[in-house]
């Protein structure tokens, strides 16, 4: 059973089911196979005729209408109303936070939702920072990537900025460019195995982050005022200090040397390091071996 959610009681599909796998059945015969008094069955096929479920013939006879055009637009109405209560049912839950939330809590704590709404706000408060702009970089680009930022904006300002990148980010397309190019605009850059989440602290009393923590997508944000981003700010503080620099090594060196001894540094093997500079591992050692050889 189960066609009572679509609108039948426990009669009307016993007979439907039992009319399903015959052709141009008598109600004698549907009543054989329900074992109910001929009268109810022709009541029950009369109203099944009234939902489009089954259609009268000559004769007295009767036959099933096929459940996917009877009942498809009844079970599609079905999930069109679960959608909307679920809907409603957020709205109200939103409603209810915001309503047990004190306003000191609700100064403290700002739920952003939707991508286009997280990359608004994030923008926002890059522009509107006043000294500095600490940063977690982990994953792909989500709601903000490289091209879409206010970086260089930012930079031409004279803020500090600093980036703990770690090696999930390296194992995106461009990522080795991308980051030569934040470190060209003046941005310090440091490199660890693995950071807790996607972070950014403006000016060490704001900060911004995923709800769901890392490895899970930006929508919906968190904006965090006060202690809460204090809190962030040493967590960025911490793991920066125990990160490695990148990009410290000589200007003089062929730009692909360079590339590939900033990657070591950073902590990748000669393997990783020839897969981000789409290198083979062969060339990669030998320019290594030769950098080792080099007088001086």
């Amino acid at each position: 059973m189960g066609l009572q959610y679509l609108g039948l009681d426990a009669e009307q599909e016993r007979v439907y089911r039992a009319l399903l796998p015959l052709t141009d059945a008598r109600v004698a015969e549907l009543a054989d196979a329900v074992s109910l008094p001929e009268g109810r069955v022709l009541r029950t096929l009369d109203r099944l005729v009234e939902l489009g479920l089954a259609q009268g013939r000559a004769g007295g006879r009767y036959t099933a209408t096929s459940p996917d055009v009877a009942l498809g637009p009844a079970l599609a109405g079905q999930r069109t109303a679960v959608q909307l209560a679920e809907q409603a049912l957020a709205e109200l839950v939103d409603i209810y936070r915001s309503s047990t939330l004190g306003h000191a809590e609700r100064e403290l704590i700002e739920v952003v939702a939707g991508t286009d709404a997280v990359r608004h706000r994030y923008l926002q408060l890059q522009l509107g920072a006043r000294s500095r702009i600490d940063t977690f970089v982990t994953g792909s680009h989500q709601a903000v990537s490289h091209d879409n930022t206010e970086e260089a904006t930012v930079m031409a300002r004279g803020i500090r900025a600093r980036a703990v990148i770690d090696r999930d980010f390296f194992s995106g397309p461009a990522a080795v460019p991308n980051v030569e190019e934040s470190l060209g605009a003046g941005i310090e850059v440091r490199t660890t195995g693995q950071i807790p989440l996607k972070l950014i602290v403006f000016d060490g009393s704001i900060a911004m982050l995923p709800v769901q923590g890392r490895g899970t997508g930006v929508d919906p944000s968190l904006v965090l005022r006060g202690g809460p981003a204090q809190l962030a700010q040493s967590l960025f503080d911490t793991v920066w200090q125990h990160a490695r620099p990148y990009g410290t090594t000589s200007d003089e060196l062929d730009p692909i040397d360079r590339r590939i001894l900033q990657l070591l540094l950073a902590g990748f093997t000669d393997g990783a390091a020839s897969s981000q500079l789409e290198l083979s591992l062969r060339t990669v050692q030998r320019r290594i071996s030769a950098l080792m050889n080099a007088p001086g």
